[in-house]
């Protein structure tokens, strides 16, 4: 019969194995499938509709744009707030990198007009590139 040592060692092994491929999993699931729903492929000054969740890339470009959350508590009449309260959480990916900010609208080159929103669940957008570049 082998040693206690052993099994310690092949049990760590296992967990160290298990929790490389929980890692890896959820790693892949955070990113979206092309062929999922909340992923879109969009051309370059065309308005589309966005939803919290979704991810749209712009077609053969590897920009992505995404809606991470909306603010809807406008500031109350007759009260002075330093923010209007009204605005929309992006989220941008280019070559690695990642840029995300409320109502951030430049990012890697590109730019994005809020054409309309209701600010709860859906935005129409459209991205283009900046004229300098």
């Amino acid at each position: 019969m082998k040693d206690v040592g052993y099994w310690k060692k092949a049990l760590v092994y296992i967990v160290i194995l298990l929790c490389t491929f929980l890692i890896l999993a959820c790693t892949k699931s955070m990113r979206a499938d092309p062929s999922s729903r909340n992923y879109i492929s969009v051309e370059l000054g065309q308005e589309f509709e966005l939803k919290k969740g979704q991810i749209a890339e712009l077609a053969g470009t590897g920009f992505e744009l995404s809606i991470l959350n909306f603010f809807n508590q406008p500031c109350p009449p007759g009260v002075k707030c330093f923010w209007s309260g009204i605005g929309i959480e992006f989220e941008y990916r280019y070559n690695g990198e990642l840029k995300r900010g409320i109502n951030l609208v430049q990012a890697f080159g590109y730019r994005t007009d809020v054409i309309r929103s209701d600010y709860e669940f859906f935005a129409i957008l459209r991205v283009t590139q900046e004229k300098d570049q």
